[in-house]
């Protein structure tokens, strides 16, 4: 090893915490590379993972792609297996280029596989959940304009997706486009969702979550400990709504634009029963997040304002405005989690924007 730098930390307080390092290494044949490494304690590990012991601490160790929690990841990596997998799938024989577009360790992985005439993204995950994934998109497929599926590997837990036309609506607002869709268009997207069945799971708001990601922000920034309480507190108060069938991660990611046009809709793992407003405060919520560091922050920051314009018209204000609160709070673990520079005064500007949020509730209430 010449170097290494972390690049990801999930950490569980008083459970476990995992790490991914970016490093720089010399092979066996001697040649430079680039590798991810991951160190994990507090987790239990197939037998074939090597662990270390010292000082009473245990820690696994891998390197990607051979993730134990993730075992097609090795095969979704490789070149030769990628093009035999396109070709069953019906694609010509031809070279195919991968690109690693996220890895988080022992939970996930996307892999985009281009050839000269197709791209497909093969979404790499734990067995035991490829089913549920698969029959999230075959289910919706009729209805909303989500990823088509090709195939899926129950043993590899490997799922391959279409890759879908336009780019995503962050992209657009951070490239100062004016052609962007309406809060009515949005919505409209939502309302394309089937009435999901008895067995679909129910999907926890922001702020039903908030008390277990304060536990987080709390133990790795504990000076803002009493105003994240606070904040918890008063998401206690959010009055629960009716239920429909929600998208459960609803985000300017996760849409897919051609100008005003929305074009696609992906990452419906979490599709399932909740409330609509939880996925109009998940977009509101990113996207004051994003602002903050953006160049493009006025704009981003006006189409916010004529997006909660819209939605203030279908659902309750201050219930609304407490939801995105709960959603920037769960933003706020995000600096500490890929490590930015200056991660604790990041986490700080989050939950001063979390606060804002409830201030304006509290101004309308």
């Amino acid at each position: 090893m010449l170097s290494y730098t972390v690049s990801q930390v999930r950490y569980v307080p008083a459970r476990s915490v995992t790490v991914q390092f970016r490093a720089k290494i010399v092979t066996a044949a001697g040649r430079p590379a680039q590798t991810t490494l991951v160190a994990a304690s507090g987790i239990k590990v197939p037998d074939d993972v090597p662990v270390f012991a010292a000082d009473g601490l245990e820690i696994a160790f891998w390197q990607f792609p051979n993730d134990p929690f993730l075992p097609g990841l090795a095969a979704a990596t490789d070149d030769n297996r990628v093009s035999e997998l396109l070709e069953r799938l019906g694609a010509p024989p031809e070279p195919v280029k991968l690109r690693t577009r996220a890895y988080r360790a022992g939970r996930r992985a996307v892999i985009e596989a281009s050839g000269r005439s197709h791209r497909i993204f093969l979404k790499v995950i734990r067995p035991e959940r490829t089913a549920a994934l698969q029959l999230a998109h075959t289910s919706l497929a009729d209805h909303v304009p989500v990823p088509h599926t090709f195939g899926w590997s129950r043993e590899l837990g490997i799922v391959a997706l279409q890759a879908m036309a336009g780019r995503t609506l962050r992209a657009a607002l951070t490239a100062r486009s004016k052609r962007v869709p309406t809060g009515a268009d949005l919505v409209a997207l939502l309302d394309l969702f089937p009435e999901p069945d008895d067995t679909a799971g129910k999907t926890a708001g922001p702020h039903e979550r908030a008390a277990e990601q304060a536990r987080l922000l709390e133990a790795v920034a504990p000076e803002l400990t009493t105003r994240i309480r606070a904040i918890v507190d008063r998401l206690g108060s959010v009055t629960a709504g009716p239920l429909s069938a929600v998208h459960g991660d609803f985000h300017s990611s996760q849409v897919l634009v051609n100008g005003k046009t929305v074009v696609g809709l992906v990452d419906v793992d979490t599709a399932g029963i909740g409330e609509r407003a939880d996925d109009l405060a998940g977009l509101l919520g990113h996207l004051a997040t994003l602002a903050l560091d953006s160049r493009a922050r006025r704009d981003i920051e006006r189409y916010g304002v004529a997006l909660i314009n819209d939605f203030d018209r279908r659902t309750d204000p201050a219930g609304l405005r407490l939801r995105v609160a709960g959603v920037v709070l769960g933003l706020a673990t995000g600096p500490f989690r890929v490590q930015l520079p200056h991660w604790a005064k990041d986490t700080e500007r989050r939950v001063a924007l979390a606060e804002s949020w409830i201030a304006s509730a509290d101004a309308i209430s």
